[in-house]
């Protein structure tokens, strides 16, 4: 009899958790609308773009959309991203916090920005670079 009322009570609590709900990242290009969805909130929906590879490197982009109420996100990425790994985080005024999946940007600009710096070591071990001898191999 305890075993059955706990598992009835256990059964009559549901625990919602902020889930996003799109099925497709792909495709996703600089100034093309791209309809984000989610599920489950518990309040508000804040969403946040952030760029790199894996969590320990986030990059935390923007927060490009406060206080939404609903299901859903119209965004178009805007011309200033550059290609790379993106992932949009939402997150709910409850707590609530979930991310959606990578994706990168199609025909997104890559972001050249290279120094170049000589040193004295290089400049002479470029003066004094010979060429290897050349070997003869023959074979039986």
């Amino acid at each position: 009899m305890k075993l059955s009322s706990i598992l009835l009570t256990a059964a009559a609590v549901s625990v919602d958790a902020l889930t996003f709900t799109n099925a497709n990242f792909y495709n996703i290009s600089i100034g093309n609308p791209f309809n984000i969805t989610w599920a489950d909130a518990s309040g508000p929906v804040s969403l946040t773009l952030l760029k790199g590879g894996t969590e320990p490197f986030f990059t935390n982009m923007t927060t490009f959309a406060n206080n939404l109420s609903g299901t859903s996100y119209v965004w178009t990425p805007s011309a200033d991203l550059t290609s790379d790994t993106y992932l949009i985080h939402f997150a709910d005024t409850g707590g609530g916090s979930a991310y959606g999946f990578y994706f990168a940007l199609v025909d997104a600009p890559y972001s050249l920005s290279t120094t170049t710096t000589e040193s004295a070591a290089a400049k002479t071990t470029a003066a004094t670079t010979t060429a290897a001898p050349q070997s003869t191999y023959t074979y039986p």
